[in-house]
């Protein structure tokens, strides 16, 4: 009796162990959150591979009181991307966005699972539920853009290329993806040592804001992970054109020459160099220990693929010959399991780095009717992508 009062002691407190490991890699509830408001439309911006759900454990050091728009902000200056990228300049005035950033866990679980989240609660804004949880407000929007970041472009992707949660007839126009991981992250390859990698990168690539430690988000952005999940038909088949921000690394990954004028904004040789003090000279030798070459379009986290993943690489903005951005810099890279719509959109001076001291919102980047910056790409998304 004694005896199997003592194994049933041990089971309890096995499963006791179990449940609370459950309840502590359970994933975060998604939220919405409104930023701000404007009269043009309705722009919802998808981060990439963090925590910014309502757990908040990994949102660029926010809290829940700054909530998932702590993603989009440089902490160098205080200043958050969607400012500039819902904000367009007229000859008649100014036109505003209404802007939400959406929050959700691509931490605890693969980036499948988080396209679950996002689009369940896509789903509450489009018909002004809260099923999902992410959307206590009620806030009714049947017609919204979408912005997104690094890995929010793969969830969206993998929604748009299985039509889960229908959300294909709710967005208007294109979707701009910024850095996107298409097809995977060099620096999740290297931190498991798969896809040709082995342990001699990790220690840079676990340094790197958002990719310290290894976690199923991580896990699932693999180069491997994506594009098998690809094979599957599940990624890759975006009937919405994604029109794609890359970045070209350059000297210590961020390109510090100061600021290029884009579609003639007319401002050339300017004096404010782009702010990556604390990550730029790692980021730069990530780059270089991952396998950075001139023609890969990359910052120093994602794969040249990511860039021009399409196997219609005749029709998708990308120049085959490799001058699109200057000699060596811009190519196509054939991708046979991506069928849908990917375009080369522009190269941007912009640094990856999850830590948001970087390019995507510079001090002093403003974008007129006259154009908008490379070196800030959240102008251009405003000036022209939305």
């Amino acid at each position: 009796m004694r005896r199997n009062l003592r194994w049933m002691v041990v089971v309890l407190t096995c499963l006791g162990a179990m449940l609370l490991t459950a309840v502590a890699s359970a994933a975060g509830q998604p939220q919405l959150q409104y930023v701000y408001g404007g009269t043009g439309g309705t722009v919802v911006f998808i981060h990439g591979a963090s925590d910014c759900s309502r757990s908040m454990t990994g949102c660029n050091s926010s809290d829940g009181t700054t909530g998932p728009v702590g993603y989009w902000t440089n902490d160098a200056y205080n200043y958050n991307m969607l400012n500039e990228a819902t904000t367009q300049y007229t000859s008649t005035g100014v036109v505003r966005f209404e802007a939400f950033s959406l929050g959700y866990d691509l931490a605890s679980q693969g980036f499948w699972s988080s396209a679950n989240d996002v689009g369940s609660c896509l789903d509450d804004l489009i018909y002004g539920t809260n099923n999902s949880g992410c959307n206590p407000s009620k806030y009714q929007r049947s017609q919204f853009r979408i912005v997104t970041h690094s890995a929010g472009a793969t969830v969206i992707d993998r929604l748009l290329s299985t039509t889960w949660y229908g959300i294909a007839s709710h967005v208007v126009g294109d979707i701009v993806s910024i850095a996107p991981a298409l097809v995977g992250s060099r620096s999740a390859s290297a931190l498991y040592g798969v896809d040709g990698y082995g342990n001699f990168c990790t220690s840079f690539v676990s340094w790197v804001a958002g990719s310290t430690l290894k976690n199923a988000g991580a896990l699932s952005l693999t180069r491997g992970a994506v594009i098998g999940e690809a094979n599957k038909g599940y990624q890759g088949r975006s009937p919405i054109w994604l029109l794609k921000i890359t970045t070209t690394g350059g000297s210590a990954s961020a390109n510090n020459a100061g600021c290029v004028p884009v579609f003639g904004c007319g401002w050339s040789g300017g004096s404010v160099n782009v702010n990556e003090h604390d990550n730029d000279e790692n980021m730069g030798i990530l780059a270089g220990c991952e396998g950075y070459g001139s023609s890969d379009d990359m910052d120093g986290l994602l794969y040249w693929s990511d860039s021009d993943p399409t196997n219609n690489i005749s029709s998708n903005g990308c120049n085959t010959t490799d001058t699109a951005y200057g000699s060596g810099h811009t190519s196509c890279h054939l991708q046979a399991q991506f069928t849908g719509a990917y375009w080369h959109w522009f190269t941007s001076w912009a640094n990856h780095s999850h830590s948001r001291d970087d390019a995507y919102t510079t001090l002093g980047d403003h974008q007129s009717t006259a154009g908008c910056y490379f070196r800030s790409p959240g102008t251009c998304v405003g000036q022209y992508g939305l």
